[in-house]
């Protein structure tokens, strides 16, 4: 019995050790397919007359006004998000250099972080290379000077991607200008939160960022702490190259701070940086004068700095400050249109007349700079030509949108 009992044990393990042979090579299932990513889609094609722009600020938010979301020039821990709604009438060419526009903030509405984003990347895919204008403003803005500004610049130039404005907590009055300059300087952690979640979305391809005055100390800070951080790590800094262009418009900050610290970060990765200055600007000189008169501002004259596109602005006349040409000169957004687009060359417009820089006005930046590249070697610097019947006005002039005859005049 207990050998019939050994063999009939044994004869069961053999069956239960061929099942599990059998089981073995039967095939795995199939892998689950992966989950179907869906492209956003483009949104409508902008209405010029009434456009659709965006916006993120760390600004204090104030009760709902009768035109929607209103905020004030305080800081504040969280970023809001949200859309604007303009108005655009009027724009006609005046034959001069100035264009004016009529633009009204007709509603601010606040959204989610999520939904604001999702809006972006809509706007965003109206163009090939799903494209972003990030508009940074300068001192003494309010918010709504600034959606307005950001407006005018997305209207003037016709951009069909997204146009954002980051505005940050200035108190919108002139006689603030410590506590901009020390907002400036706070703004600059949350600019790198809001520059590293636009190149790390994977919906966007491009960003073009636009910046004006006091707004450049904020944005070179950002950028170029970003730009050191990201070139010391594995991955390096391919997502940061998404920002493929950068003008700095009148830039209200120390030149040496900008030539010692930053110049090299900012020019590290390849995109195209256009440098306005005008040795006509009457508010860099002020701001000299309040830093103690021996700080010369970045935009004030010109200086040819390797890398960069340097172009002098000084025949624009359009306020009595030689200040707000950004969103008034015809000229100015003509090359500004050029400027942030991909391969467009801006010394074959018309627009704009090559100069040799004299070796005093020369800063040598090693290594920086195509030295077969005229333009960013360091040795010519361009002049914007304007038409001589330009003339000063206040500065609430603006510019058109109607975009044909913007750019056939």
């Amino acid at each position: 019995m207990n050998t019939r009992a050994s063999l009939l044990a044994l004869s069961l393990a053999l069956v239960a050790l061929l099942l599990a042979s059998c089981a073995e090579k039967a095939p795995a299932p199939a892998p689950a397919p992966p989950p179907v990513v869906q492209t956003p889609p483009p949104l409508a094609a902008q209405d010029w007359s009434r456009p659709m722009f965006y916006y993120a600020t760390n600004r204090n938010a104030l009760s709902v006004g009768p035109n929607g979301a209103r905020y004030g020039g305080s800081r504040s821990r969280e970023m809001s998000f949200g859309q604007l709604l303009v108005s655009a009438t009027g724009g006609q060419p005046d034959g001069s250099d100035l264009y004016r526009v009529n633009i009204s903030l007709d509603r601010v509405t606040r959204m989610t972080h999520a939904r604001a984003f999702s809006d972006i990347e809509r706007a965003a895919a109206r163009t090939p290379g799903r494209e972003v204008l990030l508009f940074i403003h300068g001192f003494d803005n309010s918010f709504e000077d600034a959606a307005v500004t950001a407006s005018r610049i997305g209207v003037g130039i016709g951009f069909t991607g997204a146009t954002l404005l980051y505005s940050w907590p200035s108190e919108g009055s002139p006689t603030s200008y410590l506590a901009d300059r020390n907002n400036a300087y706070w703004a600059v952690s949350g600019l790198k939160e809001l520059l590293t979640e636009l190149v790390d979305d994977p919906w966007i391809g491009r960003v073009s960022v636009v910046v004006h005055s006091m707004g450049n100390e904020a944005f070179i800070r950002a950028y170029g702490e970003l730009a050191g951080k990201c070139a010391s790590t594995r991955g390096g800094c391919a997502n940061l190259r998404k920002v493929r262009a950068i003008v700095l418009a009148a830039p209200d900050m120390d030149r040496e701070i900008f030539l010692e610290q930053y110049a090299a970060k900012l020019t590290s990765l390849d995109a195209r940086v256009v440098l306005y200055a005008s040795r006509a600007d009457m508010a860099l000189a002020a701001s000299a004068q309040m830093q103690g008169g021996d700080y010369v501002r970045l935009g004030k004259d010109v200086l040819c700095i390797p890398g960069l596109q340097v172009t002098d602005v000084s025949d624009v006349k359009t306020d009595v400050l030689g200040h707000s040409w950004i969103s008034q000169s015809r000229g100015v957004l003509r090359d500004l249109r050029c400027a942030l687009s991909e391969n467009c060359n801006r010394a074959s417009t018309g627009l704009l007349r090559e100069m040799t820089c004299p070796a005093r006005l020369r800063y040598p930046l090693p290594g920086v700079g195509d030295p077969a590249d005229r333009s960013t070697n360091g040795t010519s610097y361009w002049r914007l030509v304007v038409p001589q019947t330009g003339s000063s006005t206040p500065t609430s002039a603006g510019f058109g949108f109607k975009l044909p005859s913007f750019l056939s005049n």
